[in-house]
């Protein structure tokens, strides 16, 4: 997160938004976010909103994650939602958008479902 540049800025119960400002190194060839950063940040929104209903002792990893591109990501900054549609013992299941936000005006570029893995570390899976 660090390196990419990702702030969380609202953490809730089963909810996160986090955004970032685009910087050349996050754009791909026609100046457009590069879709993996797009990627990122959804996995990060969607993965500390199933992090938030889990135990102390769990974590939370990404098992799988399906995103569809709907426009091209032009602006300055990225802002992502991400929350959590069911919450199992051992999966929970996340919906997240991304929004280019810029000079007033934001567009939805990008929706994704994850389903996320709840583990012990140091223990096998069950």
């Amino acid at each position: 997160m660090r390196e990419v540049g990702i702030h969380l800025d609202e953490i809730e119960p089963g909810y996160v938004s986090a955004s970032m400002e685009l910087q050349p190194r996050h754009l791909q060839q026609d100046g457009n976010a590069h879709g993996g950063v797009i990627m990122t940040l959804l996995d990060v929104a969607m993965g500390f909103a199933a992090f938030t209903l889990v135990d102390p002792h769990q974590h939370v990893v990404s098992g799988q994650m399906d995103v569809h591109f709907l426009r091209p990501g032009r602006s300055q900054r990225l802002w992502a939602e991400g929350h959590v549609i069911k919450a199992g013992r051992r999966l929970s299941f996340c919906e997240g958008q991304v929004w280019a936000v810029g000079a007033g005006t934001r567009q939805l570029i990008a929706k994704a479902q994850s389903i996320m893995v709840i583990f012990v570390p140091g223990q096998p899976n069950q």
